[in-house]
């Protein structure tokens, strides 16, 4: 009797560890804000979210590797509203400049108030904090998870809802590189949220820090408060590739004529936390 009942319960908890598994996928999930990389999860080939260099447009693309600009994406609370579970994903190419991710409106069937059949793009320039401009709202997206999925953090990636129109999500998986990146009202697909480089916060007024941003010759930094005690910049991969002390001064200039063009980022550190930015280096 006690064999059958350990059995039982030995093959109870491999099911629940299977169940368990099932349910987590996708091992690269977003915890904190930060820069990832995205893309399909389990799919072959695997394929991640890239703006297209030559129309600007956002397509599944293989990974390109080095931490391409046009794969990298920032994923932080939405600039407004703050904290209430909306991010904004946005990317910053050299020369081109910033791009934020959108739903594209012109996918919309203004005759369906229930359409769910959304085509995810990009635009240029930063999110849209002015709740009275017209195309506020299309570059909010929600942190979700997918059924099954029991893990600390976020697998899978929704829009605000959209009035009647609201709950559409990723889950249409390309099959091809250069397929268009479609949301829809149908299952929730897990994706892959690749964690370069988290943007941390400090115990201490950021407020008043100025960075120079790009730069060329020599990256500026104004208004440093007093606790902070060293300017460090770093390369995406997290290799530290300049470092000075502040010695408490409220402005710093750094030389990165050394520096190949690119994205960095730059770290002020205490001893009470640390606070970073990303900067372009022309």
């Amino acid at each position: 009797m006690k064999k059958i009942t350990f059995k039982i319960s030995t093959f109870l908890l491999l099911t629940m560890f299977a169940l368990q598994l099932q349910g987590q996928a996708c091992p690269e999930i977003y915890t904190v804000d930060g820069s990832y990389l995205i893309s399909t999860c389990g799919e072959t080939p695997e394929l991640y979210l890239t703006i297209d260099g030559s129309t600007g447009d956002l397509v599944w693309a293989a990974e390109i590797g080095s931490n391409d600009p046009t794969q990298v994406w920032t994923i932080q609370d939405h600039v407004n509203p703050s904290g209430t579970g909306f991010v904004q994903i946005t990317a910053n190419v050299p020369g081109p400049g910033d791009f934020t991710m959108i739903v594209d409106q012109s996918t919309i069937d203004p005759m369906d108030a229930n359409d769910k059949d959304f085509r995810i793009s990009v635009r240029t320039g930063v999110p849209i904090a002015d709740a009275g401009d017209p195309n506020y709202g299309f570059d909010q997206f929600q942190r979700r998870r997918t059924a099954g999925f029991g893990g600390p953090g976020n697998d899978a990636l929704f829009v605000k809802p959209l009035g009647a129109s609201g709950g559409s999500r990723y889950g249409i998986t390309p099959t091809a590189a250069g397929e268009d990146v479609l949301f829809d009202g149908g299952g929730i697909d897990g994706l892959r949220f690749v964690l370069i480089a988290a943007l941390s916060t400090a115990d201490f007024d950021t407020t008043s820090i100025f960075i120079s941003n790009p730069v060329n010759n020599e990256l500026s930094i104004k208004g440093l408060p007093a606790e902070v005690k060293q300017v460090s910049v770093y390369s995406l991969l997290g290799r530290e590739v300049l470092t000075q002390e502040v010695d408490g001064r409220s402005d710093l200039n750094m030389g990165v004529t050394t520096l190949a063009s690119g994205m960095y980022l730059v770290e002020m550190r205490s001893d009470r936390g640390s606070y970073t930015k990303k900067i372009v280096k022309q």
